[in-house]
């Protein structure tokens, strides 16, 4: 008898396909440093050109610009009678948050001349990128001196210092740094100058061939600045192109007159005079003006609910500055009223 096996073999396994390559695109480089400057255009009020006496330059800023866009912005506003800007307000501008902080109070800062009063002024400030390393010596120690967006990049000091041998106070050896007496220059409100100084150092430690490199153009302190480099001492010599730049702080510029609250308190008002804060308003300055010293003032209006939270906040008045409306709301909402039987019209200046 003959038997018949048959053989179980294995089905032939399916071909592996191999994954197809993983691709690792390459990072963009990171953007390079630039700085961003904002020139101001001509004064229109009503048609006729306004005659400016001084015009403030906003702070340059350290910005990397890989997708922001960087947008002209405007201004509406009123002159009074001393030249002065007031009712500023900025437009609608699509701009990266932080980037013109400086414009308004810049604008604040600025003087017209004196005479009859104006209204419906209008300014536009227009962007401009440089790359740090093509943008102009002055405006690199400008920064230096008022480095709002962070410190100068190292390729920018190293431009600065490349015409010496002198890299730093470190390097040279510092002996003493005399400053000068600050309180005896007069200072420009709304305006924090700077005087960028150049010299060499000779064999005795002492700085010579002292200039003035650049500076935001205050006299006094140019000369200041170069009296108190003279006075200066290192430990060791024979260095060139050594750099300091010495700054002094803005004067005050006070804030126009305020109203009165009560010639804002609404009809048929509840408020009491006097508020029973849960949590009291902390009152935060805008910090652009802050910078130059700018003061200024808001006139509120808002209703209390009866569990003491604080709505229906408008702002009245403010000046010189629209800012300072947004943020006298700002301080506002942070605040609570003890809970009580609420109220409406309530005034804040």
């Amino acid at each position: 008898m003959i038997r018949l096996f048959a053989l179980a073999l294995p089905l032939p396994s399916a071909v592996a396909v191999p994954p197809p390559p993983i691709v690792i695109a390459p990072s963009p480089a990171p953007a390079a440093a630039s700085l961003l400057s904002w020139t101001p255009g001509d004064v229109n009020c009503g048609g006729t050109a306004a005659s400016v006496v001084r015009i403030e330059r906003p702070w340059l800023q350290r910005v990397y610009p890989n997708s922001a866009k960087y947008a002209p912005v405007s201004f509406t506003f009123d002159i009074d009678a001393n030249g002065r800007p007031l009712a500023i307000r900025k437009g609608d501008a699509a701009i990266p948050f932080g980037i013109a902080d400086d414009l308004g109070p810049a604008l604040a800062a600025t003087r017209f001349r004196p005479g009859q009063a104006k209204t419906g002024c209008t300014i536009v400030y227009s962007p401009q990128l440089t790359a740090i390393d093509d943008a102009p010596l002055s405006a690199l120690m400008a920064y230096a001196a008022n480095p709002v967006s962070g410190p100068l990049p190292p390729e920018a000091w190293k431009r600065i210092y490349e015409t010496g041998t002198c890299k730093g106070d470190s390097m040279a050896g510092l002996r003493n740094r005399a400053f000068p007496n600050f309180r005896a220059i007069p200072a420009e409100p709304g305006v924090r100058d700077w005087s960028m100084v150049g010299y060499d150092v000779g064999q005795d430690g002492a700085s010579i061939n002292i200039e003035t490199l650049a500076s935001s153009g205050n006299a006094a302190l140019d000369e200041a600045s170069r009296a108190a480099t003279a006075e200066t001492r290192y430990w060791s010599g024979a260095f060139t192109g050594c750099r300091f730049s010495y700054w002094r702080s803005a004067g005050t510029l006070p804030a126009p007159p305020a109203p009165e609250e009560d010639a804002f308190r609404p009809a048929g008002a509840t408020c009491p005079e006097r508020r029973d804060w849960a949590t009291p308003p902390v009152l935060r300055f805008p910090e652009p003006y802050r910078r130059r010293a700018i003061e200024g003032w808001a006139v509120v209006t808002y209703d209390v609910a009866p569990w003491g939270e604080i709505n229906n906040v408008q702002v009245k008045a403010s000046q010189p500055s629209a800012d300072f409306g947004t943020q006298a709301t700002v301080v506002l909402r942070s605040a609570r009223v003890k809970a009580g039987t609420g109220a409406v019209g309530c005034v804040e200046r």
